[in-house]
């Protein structure tokens, strides 16, 4: 272990660590942004979203804290502590971007259309992407 950053203390940022992402993975297991086919749903549940949103944030001021704690530690003036703070500040900031996304999607939900007509709930359904036309009809397009 480098002897400037004690061996207890790793192991206490290391516990921290496992703690986050043990939430994270968590919360990730709960996040079913997809729907069974793995398309994004025609319209997403805004109640969902906001708890996503809603986890996101702690998870995220769980990692701000992390960060903000090893700051005050005497051990982020070291060259070794310098660079897990800067990991742990680059998490905070990725991490910070999570629950604003999902608010925008949450709100951007409530702007769909909700209609019961058949033909505009073809075109709000999802559909695999087609390829477009090949071969001849692309040398055409281009005046071959």
């Amino acid at each position: 272990m480098n002897p400037d950053f004690p061996c207890d203390d790793a192991l206490h940022l290391i516990h921290a660590l496992h703690a986050v992402k043990d939430k994270l993975h968590d919360a990730a297991q709960r996040w079913e942004l997809l729907d069974e086919n793995g398309y994004v749903p025609a319209a997403p549940s805004c109640t969902a979203l906001l708890q996503h949103a809603t986890d996101a944030q702690n998870l995220s001021r769980d990692v701000l804290r992390l960060a903000a704690g090893f700051a005050r530690s005497p051990h982020h003036t070291t060259r070794t502590g310098r660079t897990v703070l800067k990991h742990l500040a680059s998490a905070a900031t990725i991490s910070s971007h999570a629950a604003p996304h999902f608010t925008e999607t949450a709100e951007n939900a409530l702007a769909l259309p909700r209609t019961a007509n058949p033909t505009d709930r073809h075109y709000l359904t999802p559909h695999p992407y087609l390829r477009p036309a090949s071969g001849g009809s692309r040398r055409r397009s281009h005046g071959r």
